[in-house]
């Protein structure tokens, strides 16, 4: 089935030689129908599946019916006949909120975000979170296969990812922004940073390295095709100033927070937390010995081979895995002080986490940089203790302890640190160790996690859009005129070091005079190289070869600036 009623494109229906035809008038192309296929789109627009077949079965066979349908199945994945985004207004009637911003996670069903069971990344996660808060600020559709509302302020569009391209000037017309998540594969994404049509494109960015170098990688293909109007999100400020040893303008990068709902993560009687999960897994030390926490996939990467090591260290704690197995573990002899108490629904992790005295973070993914689960033990007012390295420890601040870890500057299969377990141990025992520092601890926790909330986050994708809309007015085309030319000494002056120089035109493409004299500029062929390279290509790209071809970074730097000004100050 096909989804009726549909919008239809301008279409002109008619008959030649006793052949039904189209001619779909946006797409200047003439398609050949059956009579059947004549009738339904007479319908197409007013009638849903089932009532055009009701309304045509007294006329035609079941199985011509089915056929019609199918054909104009092939027409639509083509971009023929029917609405794909063209007509957005008409399309989709929204809320009238001042800005509408487009959404494209491909792969992502819009409806998992409004389901909040159904993710377990914390990425998404997150993103579920930000979302809901947004719509305060801007009307979110997201590309997809059809026109309705999702919830208040939410809707999907048929936009398909391969309409992007064509559709950039209705785009650019109706959204303030395109919001996407970055995903290693870039067939959809990079392209469309060619395009100055487009508004900004925001890309949000969880995993600042990891995979093999894959990801640092990726990220910088990003830096360098994206224009001056677009930028990367990531949760902390680790992931910018671990991005500034690459390249040259980390501003690229800004750094947005993810929050936390305090209402639903808070302190409970403890006590009564850890006598329900006693219950519920049988065991009553939980209600009596000191208890160490985790909740995650029990998978190296999150730290579970650290953390079975910390249960050894201290068989007078109980520590908890809460996650949604074992994995490659239960098959394994645990410490007898290691505790799994099952996967649980999102509403029972306040819970959980009251459960805890001391929270437990040992992960050394390359993707960790921020720590959401951090966040929830901190608003449940539990003191955590996490490792030295990446975007953690800006999140946990002065409310809990930090452990040491070797880290490297190369990730191996995706790990990129190795905290230590005796720190670990010994961070985790000052707590408990201790009634007075963990009280301390612990209001703390829950005083710096009400800093961190999802209307922050909302509102600063906002803003940054906001910016990103200023720096589009500011975009300069390169239209300098240059060529290179062998370099021969004038008569009275020094002899020339250079075999080549490149020489400025005092002219533009469209022949204005665009500096002070009919003249010629002799430059160094690497700002010549430079002024050419920015004709069609970014700022970025042109720092890459930069750093590639002039060794002294300094000098090379000095070059971008000056030819950028040049082309800003003559625009």
């Amino acid at each position: 089935m096909l989804g009726f009623p549909k919008i239809l494109h301008q279409l002109h229906l008619f008959e030649e030689d006793s052949v039904p035809y189209v001619a779909d008038l946006d797409k200047a192309r003439v398609i050949e129908l059956s009579a059947v296929m004549m009738d339904i789109l007479k319908l197409a627009e007013t009638q849903t599946d089932d009532a055009i077949v009701e309304t045509l079965s007294a006329s035609y066979e079941e199985d011509d019916i089915s056929e019609a349908f199918e054909r104009f199945a092939e027409l639509e994945r083509e971009g023929l006949l029917f609405n794909r985004g063209e007509d957005l207004e008409r399309s989709l009637a929204t809320e009238s909120k001042w800005r509408k911003l487009l959404v494209v996670i491909p792969g992502i069903n819009p409806d998992s975000f409004f389901d909040i069971e159904t993710l377990s990344a914390g990425t998404n996660m997150a993103l579920a979170y930000m979302i809901r808060h947004l719509t305060k600020y801007a009307d979110l559709h997201f590309a997809g296969s059809r026109n309705r509302k999702i919830a208040d302020g939410v809707y999907e569009v048929d936009i398909s990812i391969d309409d992007l391209v064509r559709l950039r000037s209705k785009i650019a017309e109706t959204y303030y922004g395109i919001l996407t998540l970055h995903q290693e594969h870039e067939r959809w994404l990079l392209p469309l940073y060619r395009y100055p049509e487009f508004p900004p494109i925001l890309v949000q960015n969880h995993a600042p390295r990891g995979h093999g170098g894959q990801a640092i990688n990726s990220m910088l293909r990003h830096y360098a095709a994206m224009r001056d109007c677009d930028g990367f999100t990531a949760p902390s400020d680790y992931v910018r100033d671990f991005y500034a040893g690459y390249v040259w303008d980390p501003s690229f990068f800004n750094t947005l927070p993810n929050g936390v709902d305090s209402r639903l993560f808070c302190p409970m009687d403890k006590a009564a937390a850890k006598r329900e999960i006693a219950e519920w897994v049988g065991d009553e030390r939980i209600e009596i010995a000191p208890t160490v926490g985790y909740l995650s996939r029990v998978q190296s990467e999150k730290g579970a081979s650290v953390y079975l090591k910390l249960a050894a260290l201290n068989p007078h704690l109980i520590f908890m895995i809460a996650g949604p197995d074992m994995g490659r573990y239960a098959s394994r002899e645990v410490p007898k002080n290691l505790v799994y108490v099952g996967f649980h629904p999102r509403e029972k992790l306040p819970l959980i986490y009251n459960a805890f005295d001391v929270y437990c973070f040992p992960s050394m993914s390359g993707e960790e940089t921020f720590g959401l689960t951090v966040l929830e033990a901190m608003a449940c007012a539990v003191p955590p203790v996490v490792p030295n390295f990446d975007g953690v420890p800006s999140v946990v601040g002065d409310a809990g302890l930090v452990a040491d870890a070797d880290n490297f500057d190369q990730d191996i299969a995706t790990l990129v640190s190795y905290p230590c377990p005796m720190s670990f141990s010994e961070k985790i025992n000052t707590l408990l160790n201790n009634t007075q520092v963990w009280e301390t601890f612990s209001e703390k926790a829950r005083q710096r996690a009400l800093l961190f909330t999802w209307d922050k986050t909302a509102r600063r994708i906002v803003q940054l859009f906001e910016m990103l809309r200023q720096k589009k007015k500011l975009i300069n085309r390169n239209r300098l005129l240059n060529v290179f030319a062998p370099a021969q000494p004038v008569e009275g002056e020094a002899p020339e070091r250079e075999k080549c120089r490149s020489v400025l035109l005092s002219m533009n493409t469209h022949y204005e005079r665009c500096l002070m004299r009919d003249a010629v500029y002799p430059l160094p062929v690497e700002d010549g190289l430079v002024l050419s390279i920015l004709k069609n290509h970014t700022t970025r790209e042109a720092e890459s070869i930069l750093a590639e071809l002039v060794t002294d970074e300094t000098e090379a730097r000095a070059i971008l600036k000056r030819v950028r000004g040049l082309i800003n100050a003559t625009a």
